[in-house]
């Protein structure tokens, strides 16, 4: 994988089963009617990103077919973990300087948070994630060098953290949805209103 390429790729993680939502998280709408995975894709482009990918897994072909703008990737091995569905994206979008990786319920990151972390990636890191308040966020940007490293991973007992190990530095942001991992309906109701 090339490092010459100066732009990075979105990837949106959407791919888990959704089961305590009862719903595919990738379709949950906005108040506008919008997807949540074309949401989050909207986003990743808005940050300045020059391709972006939506990752499915589970319900795949059903989810597919409501997203309009933007590339799909599916993952058939989505049941094996997280790690699976970066290594697809990595896949389908290579020649990248690097990824900028969202999970689809990591709900109501600003766009100046992802154009931050976009900023800061042409510096020496490997891996850049923001945190809130000294707590690490869900959100990812990975160097072209290191995602060819976990395309070389196998799938199964790879802790993705527990990997990155100090190759991350922390990118200290003003936005607590860094840390969201929307699940529940409940959860879905609290964030859906100020999106």
């Amino acid at each position: 994988m090339s490092s010459t390429s100066t732009a990075t790729a979105g990837l949106v993680l959407a791919a888990g089963a959704s089961s305590r939502m009862g719903y595919p998280k990738a379709l949950l709408p906005l108040p506008s009617g919008t997807p949540l995975a074309m949401h989050q894709m909207q986003l990743l482009r808005a940050a300045g990103c020059a391709r972006v990918a939506v990752v499915l897994g589970s319900a795949a072909e059903a989810i597919a077919k409501k997203i309009t703008d933007g590339e799909v990737v599916k993952n058939p091995d989505w049941e094996r973990g997280r790690l699976t569905s970066i290594q697809a994206g990595l896949r389908a979008l290579p020649g990248q300087h690097g990824y900028l990786i969202l999970p689809v319920d990591t709900v109501g990151v600003q766009v100046e948070t992802l154009a931050r972390l976009l900023r800061e990636s042409h510096g020496a890191a490997a891996a850049l994630r923001p945190s809130h308040h000294g707590v690490p966020g869900r959100v990812l940007w990975i160097r072209a060098d290191l995602a060819a490293e976990l395309l070389a991973l196998p799938n199964q007992d790879t802790r993705l953290d527990e990997w990155l190990g100090d190759r991350v530095i922390e990118v200290p942001v003003d936005d607590p949805a860094v840390l969201n991992n929307i699940n529940t309906p409940d959860d879905w109701a609290v964030v859906r209103e100020n999106l």
